[in-house]
């Protein structure tokens, strides 16, 4: 090889590593929970408490669809907590009682009333896909949403895929007290 593709093949290579989309990030950088308002900031929101990991979203203004994944490697995840603060069946209007009364021949009369008007949100999905793995789905107005899980001590690192509205938005993720932005989505934290 020449010079000028030795110098191209090492500038690609670097280039790679840099700029991959899973870029490795330490877990000391996530320590202590980050700043910002339920229902008015627009993000992802990730910490770190001792061993546990913490992730939340939040939105200002109209429905909007966050999705995702975190993976382990090496290791398992462990006592996933799901976050919500929507209630999951909430009355919007109390029923009324229907009016009873007797008429003048002695007949009984039933009138009016109504049921409960209720609202259910079934369709917010945070689970477990087999040990290694939380897959989430949600839609969030005006809230706040997440969960909490624990990663053994075999998981070497966490892989986190984020997604507003089905795209990767890098400048609307913050991480620990420092509410430092990540340049690129996927990313990868390493633990150990």
């Amino acid at each position: 090889m020449n010079q000028l593709t030795k110098r191209l093949f090492m500038f690609l290579c670097v280039s790679l590593l840099a700029f991959s989309p899973s870029v490795l990030a330490q877990a000391d950088m996530f320590e202590g929970r980050p700043t910002f308002s339920e229902g008015t900031d627009l993000g992802y929101y990730i910490w770190k408490e001792g061993d546990k990991w913490k992730v939340r979203w939040t939105t200002r203004g109209p429905m909007r669809h966050f999705t995702g994944s975190v993976v382990a490697e090496g290791g398992e995840l462990h006592d996933l907590k799901r976050i919500d603060l929507e209630e999951e069946r909430r009355v919007l209007y109390p029923g009324r009682a229907p009016n009873v009364w007797v008429g003048p021949h002695g007949r009984t009369h039933v009138g009016g009333g109504r049921a409960p008007v209720v609202v259910e949100h079934k369709e917010d999905i945070i689970k477990k896909d087999g040990d290694k793995t939380i897959v989430f789905a949600a839609k969030t107005r005006n809230d706040l949403d997440g969960f909490d899980f624990k990663p053994d001590k075999k998981v070497r690192s966490l892989r986190f895929v984020l997604e507003i509205e089905g795209r990767q938005m890098p400048m609307r993720v913050e991480v620990g007290k420092n509410n430092q932005k990540l340049a690129t989505l996927p990313f990868e934290v390493k633990i150990q």
